[in-house]
């Protein structure tokens, strides 16, 4: 059989094993590698290039995806690194996975280091931007009557550890209420400060809100905590990958993400940041052997997961990196912001001051059930977030995304609030 695999050519290989040949998990086969390479990244104007990076993605003909915020498609590039790590994997197992692509795995540390301005021995290979957010609260030692802040925006995943530590060692969770409407980083910045008692220990929020997209002004907020000793931890689940991230300027303390949202990487990675100043107090089982790919207390990784989102920033890096990327998204959600104001029906709760903007738009519907818009734009191949609870739809705005998509999903928007 390896003799056999040695001699097929490994793109021939790829291309024409069936899914009914090794099964629905292993679905990456068929995957031709793209050929373009792009120097730059691709602005509105220039719609054959944004055509050329389209291409690049397995997306349905005819889908306009806005809900990356939700799971992000990866390129062909990075499925066809899974697969392939995969192959070779197979061909000797251990000797592979501890040996050339376990290096390879741990080399991407480095690389997610680089990608968020961190150092190499501060970054943790995750399964999720939730594990990362667990790691912090399990591993530090809250005691009954300890006060964490966080917001009634936060995702579930970035607030489970603090809600477990609730429940069972008795400590406080004290959530700030952001206005939706015409909100400047001053006022975040002052009602943050109003909840901060000398019980405070954690500063726990989103970077960019998962429901209106608001982006924390964290480099703010730390010239408040750091003096008072207030550990401020990052939910960084919406913004690597849609923005420039640098721990370094935010002043941070921790930043957990993941890595199959904004990054296109392969789904179920992620990453931990914990800056050096902060490791000792982070106590947890898995970090006892160190921080590398592979350790004892972490036991066997998907090495081929991991080294596709060392590819998918490669891949990012062939756009013309994340500070491109991010001109992109913000540019084509502004578009969207100004074409939402024009509909009656729906109330805009994104921020409007430039420095709290991302590439995440949502709004209030006013009179309907959110989610029979979000079924009827469905029907049209318009993938959006629908917030049911809140009665919100939710837009992501990504780099395959264009102005010409934007126009068509505002349109039908239109239809359906007013008809």
């Amino acid at each position: 059989m390896n003799k056999l695999i040695h001699q097929v050519n490994r793109r021939k290989f790829i291309q024409k094993i069936s899914l009914s040949t090794v099964g629905v998990g292993l679905g990456y086969c068929g995957l031709a590698n793209t050929s373009s390479t792009l120097s730059t990244i691709p602005t509105i104007s220039k719609t054959s290039l944004l055509k050329d990076v389209r291409s690049e993605f397995m997306l349905q003909p005819g889908l306009q995806y806005f809900n990356t915020g939700s799971l992000g498609p990866s390129p062909k590039k990075v499925l066809n690194k899974v697969w392939e790590t995969m192959q070779t994997l197979e061909l000797d197992p251990v000797g592979n996975n501890w040996g050339p692509i376990g290096r390879q795995a741990n080399e991407v540390r480095e690389q997610l280091a680089n990608y968020i301005n961190a150092d190499t021995e501060e970054i943790i290979l995750t399964r999720n931007t939730t594990e990362g957010m667990n790691m912090i609260a399990a591993g530090l030692s809250l005691q009954e009557g300890d006060e964490v802040i966080t917001s009634t925006d936060e995702h579930y995943g970035g607030q489970a550890g603090w809600e477990f530590l609730e429940k069972y060692k008795g400590i406080k969770i004290r959530r700030v209420n952001f206005p939706k409407e015409n909100i400047t980083t001053d006022q975040v910045i002052s009602l943050i400060e109003k909840q901060i008692t000398p019980q405070t220990k954690v500063c726990s929020l989103m970077d960019v809100s998962t429901i209106t997209g608001m982006r924390m002004p964290f480099s703010e907020l730390a010239k408040i905590t750091k003096p008072k000793g207030i550990l401020l931890v990052c939910d960084g689940a919406q913004s690597a990958g849609m923005l420039s991230v640098d721990v370094k300027a935010l002043g941070v303390d921790a930043f957990a993400t993941s890595g199959h949202k904004w990054m296109l990487g392969p789904k179920e990675t992620g990453f931990l940041y914990l800056n050096k100043a902060i490791q000792d107090q982070i106590k947890v089982i898995q970090l006892e052997s160190g921080f590398k790919a592979y350790n004892h207390n972490t036991g066997t990784r998907n090495v081929a997961n991991i080294l596709g989102l060392g590819e998918a920033i490669k891949t990012q890096e062939s756009w013309g990196g994340i500070a491109a990327i991010q001109q992109h998204n913000i540019s084509l959600a502004n578009h969207l912001r100004a074409s939402l104001k024009t509909i009656k029906g729906v109330q805009l709760i994104s921020p409007e001051e430039n420095t709290l903007q991302s590439g995440l738009i949502a709004v209030h519907v006013k009179h309907q059930e959110a989610k029979e818009i979000y079924n009827g734009l469905k029907q049209k191949n318009i993938i959006v977030k629908v917030l049911g609870k809140r009665n919100i739809l939710r837009f992501s705005n990504h780099i395959f995304n264009t102005q010409e998509e934007t126009d068509t999903l505002v349109k039908e928007l239109s239809k359906l609030v007013n008809k």
